[in-house]
C-alpha cells in the first residue's frame, strides 16, 4: 500500500508543509487534508507515495513523531470497501457511534414504535373517565360527594383542561388567520395595515392588489461612484420604477420598468457615455428565455444537440469496452497503466493526455479493451484501488466516434466517403516500402539535380531507364542518410511485429520538402523530438516526445493534404532509431570505405591463427577479444575447456586457447605488441598455429543468406513492355556485362516471360548492382525483384529453388483440390 493516513495533526498544518515533511522519504504524489462541510479541519490527512517501499519507509520513520508539539499517528490506508477496515471513531463519520448518538439511531425509533400501543391504551381509558366526569360537573350532589371524599382536585383539573382547550382552539384560529394573511397575494404595505388595525382582513383579502412584474435592464461599465440620482437624470424623461446598485459589485446596476415599451425605449442609450464611461445595456434573461435560446441554438446547430443526446444515452462499459480513469498521479506513464490493465485482457489503446504548457500528465486517461467483458472485469476490480499513492476512480468511457459512419449520409460525395474510410483505417499496420519514391517525385529530383527541365527527363529514348537509374541513385543516397542519422533500415525489410508509439513514418511528400516545413505541421499537436528527412525530401520520420501527442497528430494528419499531395502516415517499427550520434561527412565516408573493405572479407586468410598459452583460468573469450581487438579484425576466439568432475554439466578452462584473425598483418601486429603482455594478471605467450577456426561471423553471414553471392543475378517482375535493350542499358551502368538472357514465351504474345538472368564479370560489380537496385527500383511502374542466381543454373533448378524457398516439396504444382498427406500406422492396419 503506497497511501498513508496521518492522524492527530495540528490545526496550523498546511498542504505544502505536510508535503515538505514527508518528501524526505520519497516522491509525494498526493496530499489531502480533510475538512468538514463547514470548513473545520478534522486533524488528519492522506499522503500518497510513488511506491510501497517509500511509503513503508515513511511509516517507520514518522510514526509517533512530533509535528508542532503534537504526536502524530501514521498508518496504512485501507482500500475502498475493505472488510478489515477499522471502525470509524469520528463524530463526522456516518458509521461511528458518536455520529449515531448525535443524529439518532434506528434503535431509538424501534423503541418508540414498540411503546406506542401502551400509550394509546392508557390515553383511551383516561379519556373515557374524563367524559363520564364531565357529564356530572353541573350536578351539586356529585360535587358535594367528591368534596366529602377529598377528590375536589379532579374537578379543578377537568375545568383547567377545558380552559386550555378553549385557549388552544382560539390560538389555532388566530394562527390560521395569520397564515391565511401571510400567504395571501398582497403587498407588504397592505400586510402592515392589517397588523396595525387600519384595514380589516376581509377588506384586504376581498380586494388584493396584484403583484407587479418588472422588466429588468442590466447596466455594465458604470463609473465607480455612480448614484441612483445620476441614473434617474441620465434616463429622463423615462421613469425608472426600480433601481438597484449592488453594494459589493461596482460598475453594475439593475433598473426596472413596469411598462415593456419603456424598457425597450431605454435600450436606445446602449453604448452611450455616462461621465466619460461607455455603458452597455441589455435585458435580463429569465429561465424561460434561456431555455428558449438553448432550444434555438440546438436547432441551428444539430451537432450540439447530438452531443447532448450522446451524453444522455452513453454506452456502458459492457458495450463500448472503454474506461475513463480519473485522479491519476502526474508521474503516470502509458506503459505502467497498460501493465496494470492488461492483466484482465488485451488492451488496444491507452491514452494519457499531456498539458502542452507544463508538459505534465493532466491526471486522467482512457483505456480501450479488445473485448468489453474484460473492461467490465477491470472496472469492478480496479475502481477505488491505490495506484502510486492515489485512489483511482473509474467511469464508463465515451464511445469512439467513427468518422466513416459520420460521413456516410446521403449528402456526402464519393470522395468524402473514401477519404473518411481511409482515415478510419489509418491506424492499421501496413508494411510499406520505406524507400519508395513516386515517379513524379523522381523526375522532379532528377531535373533539379542536373539543372534541366522535367520535360527533358521524361522525353527521348530510354526515359524509363533514366527514371529507374535516377530512382536507384536517390534511394542509395537516402539509405546512407538514414543510416547516418541512426535509422535501422534492415528493420523495414522484416516482418514488423511491434510498432512504435511515438515515431511516425511520413510518405508521399512533394519533392523538395524541408525539415522546417514538416516540423511546423506536426509541432501543432505536440513537442517534436526530431525530424529525419533525406535530401530528396520525399519520405521522412517524425519522433514525438509524448505518445499521446503522436497519436493526436497521426489521427488529425493522416490523408490530409500537404501542398498538392495527401500525406500517407504509418507507425514506424519499434526501435527504429539507434542512439548513434550524427557523424560528419569525412568520417562517414571513411567508415563506409572501411565497412566495404571488411565486408569483402568473407573468410580469413590462411595462417592467421595464434596459440595462446598461460591463460588465467577465469579468462573468457570476451576478455581475449577485448585484449586483441586493437591488432585487427578478429574472426574467432576459443578457450580450451574440459568437463568438471566435481560439478557435472560444467566446464573448466585448461589454461590455453586460440585466436584467429582475418588478415596476416593482424597476426604480425599481435606478435609484436601482445607477446608476454598481461591478461588478467597472467603473462600470456603467443605462438603461430596451423589450426583453422571457423569464423562465427562468417557462419552467421552464411546462415543469414539463403544463397551465396555470385556474378549472376536473377531479375524478376520485369514489365512486358520493357525491351531487352532497355534492360541491358539499365544493368550495364554498374559494370561490364558478361551476358544477359531473357527467356521468351513459348506460346502467346509478348517478347519475354517477365524475368532475366544478368551476369557480370566480377562479384564486385554484381554486388554493386544488387545493393543499388534491390531496395526500390521501378521500371515502367513495376518494382524489380533481384536475387542471387547460381552459376550454370538452368530454369528447372531455379523452379526447384523457388519451391524450396516457399516449402513446396519437389517443386511440383499443387492441384486446386486439397491433398492431405496422412501418415498411416502399420500396427493399426495389422489389428
Amino acid at each position: 500500500m503506497s497511501r498513508l493516513i496521518v492522524k492527530n495533526l495540528p490545526k496550523t498544518i498546511t498542504d505544502d508543509k505536510l508535503r515538505e515533511i514527508f518528501s524526505e522519504k520519497g516522491v509525494i504524489t498526493d496530499v489531502q487534508l480533510k475538512y468538514t462541510k463547514t470548513g473545520k479541519f478534522r486533524h488528519f490527512a492522506f499522503v500518497g507515495f510513488q511506491n510501497e517501499e517509500e511509503a513503508k519507509a515513511a511509516l517507520d520513520y514518522f510514526d509517533n513523531t512530533f509535528v508542532h508539539s503534537l504526536r502524530i499517528k501514521v498508518e496504512k490506508c485501507t482500500e475502498l470497501g475493505d472488510d478489515n477496515k477499522p471502525r470509524s471513531w469520528s463524530k463526522y463519520a456516518p458509521d461511528s457511534t458518536a455520529y449515531k448518538k448525535e443524529h439518532g439511531t434506528p434503535k431509538s425509533e424501534e423503541v418508540i414504535i414498540q411503546t406506542e400501543p401502551k400509550t394509546k391504551k392508557k390515553n383511551k381509558l383516561q379519556s373515557e373517565v374524563e367524559e363520564k366526569l364531565k357529564q356530572h360537573l353541573n350536578d351539586p350532589m356529585f360535587t358535594e360527594f367528591l368534596e366529602a371524599h377529598g377528590q375536589e382536585k379532579i374537578l379543578k383539573d377537568i375545568k383547567n383542561e377545558d380552559k386550555a382547550e378553549e385557549s388552544s382552539t382560539q390560538k389555532e384560529t388566530d394562527e390560521e388567520s395569520t397564515n391565511k394573511i401571510a400567504n395571501a397575494n398582497i403587498s407588504d404595505f397592505e400586510y402592515l395595515k392589517i397588523k396595525s388595525g387600519k384595514k380589516s382582513e376581509a377588506e384586504v383579502l376581498k380586494n388584493p392588489e396584484t403583484k407587479t412584474e418588472y422588466h429588468t435592464i442590466v447596466i455594465r461599465g458604470l463609473p465607480y461612484k455612480a448614484k441612483k440620482a445620476m441614473l434617474k437624470e441620465f434616463f429622463k424623461p423615462l421613469k425608472l420604477d426600480s433601481i438597484r446598485l449592488p453594494p459589493k459589485i461596482k460598475g453594475v446596476a439593475y433598473i426596472g420598468f413596469k411598462n415593456k415599451c419603456d424598457a425597450e425605449q431605454c435600450l436606445i442609450k446602449n453604448k452611450s457615455f455616462l461621465n466619460g464611461k461607455r455603458i452597455l445595456l441589455y435585458p435580463m434573461k429569465t429561465e424561460a428565455d434561456e431555455e428558449e435560446e438553448n432550444n434555438n441554438l440546438n436547432k441551428r446547430n444539430p451537432d450540439w444537440q447530438k452531443q447532448t443526446d450522446s451524453l444522455i444515452h452513453e454506452e456502458s462499459i459492457a458495450e463500448s469496452g472503454r474506461i475513463f480513469i480519473r485522479n491519476l498521479p502526474f508521474i503516470t506513464t502509458e506503459e505502467e497503466l497498460q501493465k496494470i490493465f492488461e492483466k484482465y485482457g488485451p488492451v488496444t489503446e491507452v491514452i494519457i493526455p499531456i498539458d502542452k504548457i507544463s508538459r505534465q500528465v493532466k491526471g486522467y486517461g482512457l483505456i480501450t479493451y479488445l473485448m468489453p467483458e474484460h473492461a467490465v472485469k477491470a472496472y469492478t476490480e480496479l475502481d477505488g484501488t491505490i495506484f502510486h499513492g492515489r485512489m483511482m476512480h473509474l467511469l464508463p468511457g465515451k464511445a469512439k466516434i467513427n468518422l466513416e459512419d459520420e460521413t456516410n449520409n446521403e449528402g456526402s460525395s464519393f470522395k468524402k466517403k473514401k477519404m473518411a474510410k481511409l482515415k478510419s483505417e489509418a491506424g492499421l499496420s501496413h508494411n510499406w516500402n520505406s524507400l519508395f519514391l513516386g515517379q513524379n517525385a523522381v523526375a522532379d529530383i532528377i531535373a533539379k539535380t542536373y539543372n534541366t527541365t522535367k520535360e527533358n527527363v521524361l522525353t527521348g529514348d530510354n526515359a524509363a531507364v533514366r527514371l529507374a537509374l535516377g530512382e536507384s541513385q536517390i534511394v542509395s543516397d537516402t539509405k546512407i542518410y538514414l543510416e547516418n542519422h541512426g535509422v535501422k533500415l534492415d528493420i523495414f525489410n522484416q516482418t514488423v511485429i511491434n510498432r512504435s508509439k511515438n515515431v511516425i513514418l511520413v510518405k508521399n511528400l512533394p519533392a523538395g520538402t524541408t525539415e522546417l516545413e514538416l516540423k511546423d505541421i506536426f509541432s501543432k499537436y505536440g513537442l517534436v523530438n526530431r525530424v529525419v528527412l533525406p535530401p530528396s525530401g520525399v519520405t521522412g520520420l517524425i519522433e514525438f516526445v509524448q505518445n499521446s501527442e503522436a497519436k493526436t497528430a497521426f489521427r488529425q494528419l493522416a490523408y490530409s493534404k500537404f501542398k498538392h499531395l495527401p500525406l500517407y502516415l504509418e507507425w514506424a517499427p519499434d526501435k527504429v532509431f539507434t542512439d548513434v550520434p550524427q557523424k560528419n561527412n569525412e568520417e562517414t565516408y571513411s567508415n563506409s570505405i572501411n565497412k566495404e573493405i571488411e565486408d569483402d572479407i568473407d573468410e580469413p586468410e590462411p595462417d592467421t591463427t595464434l596459440f595462446i598459452k598461460n591463460i588465467n583460468f577465469n579468462t573468457t573469450e570476451e576478455h581475449i577479444t577485448k585484449h586483441f581487438e586493437s591488432c585487427g579484425k578478429i574472426a574467432n576466439v576459443t578457450v580450451a575447456r574440459k568437463k568438471d568432475p566435481n560439478h557435472p554439466g560444467q566446464l573448466l578452462s585448461m589454461g590455453y586457447g586460440f585466436i584467429q584473425f582475418y588478415r596476416q598483418k593482424s597476426v604480425n601486429e599481435a606478435l609484436k605488441t601482445k607477446q608476454m603482455s598481461m591478461l588478467d594478471d597472467h603473462s600470456i605467450e603467443l605462438k603461430r598455429s596451423n589450426r583453422t577456426l571457423q569464423s562465427a561471423a562468417v557462419v552467421e553471414r552464411k546462415q543469414g543468406k539463403l544463397y551465396e553471392e555470385s556474378t549472376k543475378i536473377l531479375v524478376r517482375n520485369i514489365p512486358f513492355q520493357a525491351s531487352i535493350q532497355e534492360v541491358i542499358e539499365l544493368f550495364k551502368t554498374f559494370g561490364e556485362l558478361k551476358g544477359l538472357r531473357m527467356p521468351k514465351k513459348m506460346v502467346g504474345t509478348g517478347t519475354h516471360r517477365g524475368f532475366a538472368f544478368v551476369e557480370y564479370n566480377s562479384k564486385t560489380e554484381a554486388r554493386a548492382a544488387m545493393e543499388s537496385m534491390c531496395q526500390s527500383t521501378h521500371l515502367y511502374g513495376r518494382r524489380l525483384v533481384l536475387e542471387w542466381a547460381q552459376a550454370g543454373e538452368n530454369l528447372d533448378e531455379m523452379r526447384k529453388r523457388t519451391a524450396d524457398q516457399y516449402n513446396l516439396p519437389g517443386g511440383t504444382k499443387k492441384h486446386c483440390k486439397g491433398v492431405a498427406d496422412i501418415e498411416i500406422d502399420e500396427n493399426e492396419n495389422k489389428e
